[in-house]
C-alpha cells in the first residue's frame, strides 16, 4: 500500500534524539533556499527486512533527490485526509 508521507523522524531516541524531515519545511543549503517537497518509500533499496526512504528538495531550478534513509530506525507520519 502506497501512503502519502508527511514527516519522517530518523534515529533511536524518539522524539528528542532524532532528525525530523517534514514536507513543506524550508531549509538553506550552501546559501540556496530549498523546500522538502516529497518523502517516498524507495522500492529499489527496500528488501524483506530493511526499508529505505527518499527525501526530495525543490527550489526555483527544479527537484532533486537529497537523502536516502536506509536501514535506520524511523517513525513515519502520514497525511490524513478526511474527504
Amino acid at each position: 500500500m502506497q501512503t502519502d508521507i508527511r514527516k519522517i523522524s530518523v534515529g533511536k531516541n524518539y522524539p528528542e534524539g532524532v532528525m525530523h524531515f517534514l514536507v513543506g519545511k524550508s531549509m538553506n543549503l550552501q546559501g540556496v533556499p530549498y523546500v522538502i517537497s516529497k518523502i517516498d518509500l524507495n522500492q529499489t533499496y527496500a528488501t524483506k527486512d530493511k526499508i529505505a526512504y527518499d527525501i526530495y528538495l525543490t527550489n526555483y531550478t527544479g527537484t532533486v533527490l537529497w537523502k536516502t534513509i536506509y536501514d535506520l530506525p524511523v517513525v513515519i507520519e502520514n497525511n490524513i485526509n478526511f474527504e
